[in-house]
């Protein structure tokens, strides 16, 4: 029986979540459509993080695809005719050559690559919000959206591996404007009925700048779930912040990043944000602070000191997410 692999690798916050959340809970449904969606390497139920991790030698050494070969070939049935693995840490793999290892020794006769991409400043402000509320660095929006490299070498790599499907994060383009639609179609399988909404909203608003303070200071911001229910509570806790037209354009006219994925997919439509509010909001900054603190286990929340320090320090935020205009620039 010839038998298929399917990766899909993301991009970040390219409505990967809100896929692994519907495939993750439907592995009865897919194995009655021949398809394995497998619980190695799955350690949180929905996505194969802990295995790409296992196949990244930057992340782990090679006796970690051992046990990753093992557990596959346990699950693997003479009904599957697709092994289908989710996770967007496959794209922080730079020597594919243990994936290729994993994919070989299950006898896989066909290989697929899906990967869903945004716009270089679209993909920035995501993506930043999503390092933000992730992480424990504080770095300025500036900074983080100037590190786009041209994507030619991460295409060619997964190109190399096998046949590779490459197409704009754009509701406009997804099969009925959204992304599960979509990647069943690309894949192949019949969805059934398609559950609503974002299952990983990001922070912005007030509570952006919250987060970068906490980070800023080196502070306990009450952890990411916690966070993620207040940004999907309160609709200002999950706004976009503003960036001039003029600023992205200059950005985009730079960018070796978009060169390269309009030469491939064509142009996609370039968002505004001018019309997104400006933060910190100085005239909801205090409220919001309370609700924040208010939403953290008492055993958690900052004392007087701390939460004067981290109000001074959010009231300075003006230029933390402020993309330098073209007259800003050194000549």
């Amino acid at each position: 029986m010839s038998r298929e692999i399917v990766l899909h690798i993301g991009r970040h916050k390219s409505g990967t979540s809100s896929l692994q959340h519907f495939l993750g809970p439907r592995r009865p449904y897919l194995e009655r459509l021949g398809i394995l969606y497998p619980w190695t390497g799955c350690e949180n139920r929905i996505a194969h993080h802990a295995l790409a991790d296992a196949c990244n030698p930057k992340r782990t050494d090679d006796s970690a695809i051992g046990p990753i070969i093992d557990g596959l070939r346990l699950e693997m049935g003479l009904q599957h005719h697709m092994v289908l693995l989710s996770s967007e840490a496959f794209q922080n793999i730079g020597d594919l050559s243990r994936l290729a290892t994993v994919i070989e020794a299950l006898g896989i006769t066909r290989i697929r690559v899906i990967c869903y991409v945004r716009e270089h400043l679209d993909y920035a402000i995501s993506g930043y919000r999503q390092m933000v509320h992730n992480q424990k660095r504080f770095m300025t929006f500036d900074t983080y959206a100037r590190r786009f490299p041209d994507p030619g070498g991460f295409i060619r790599r997964w190109q190399d591996l096998g046949e590779m499907t490459l197409k704009w994060y754009d509701r406009d383009k997804l099969k009925d404007g959204d992304v599960i639609a979509d990647f069943c179609e690309l894949a192949g399988i019949e969805p059934g009925e398609i559950p609503q909404g974002d299952r990983n909203p990001s922070i912005g608003g007030n509570l952006l700048i919250y987060k970068l303070a906490t980070n800023r200071l080196d502070m306990d911001a009450g952890g990411y779930d916690l966070l993620r229910t207040l940004a999907s509570d309160h609709a200002p806790f999950r706004s976009a912040f503003h960036v001039s037209d003029a600023a992205a354009e200059d950005l985009r006219a730079d960018s070796a990043y978009n060169a390269r994925l309009f030469g491939l997919l064509g142009k996609t439509a370039l968002k505004s944000w001018a019309g997104s509010p400006a933060l910190p909001d100085m005239d909801t900054l205090e409220s919001d602070l309370k609700t924040i603190i208010k939403a953290l286990p008492a055993a958690r929340r900052p004392n007087a000191k701390a939460r004067a320090a981290l109000m001074a320090e959010m009231e300075g935020a003006e230029d933390w997410l402020r993309l330098a205009e073209p007259d800003d620039m050194p000549a």
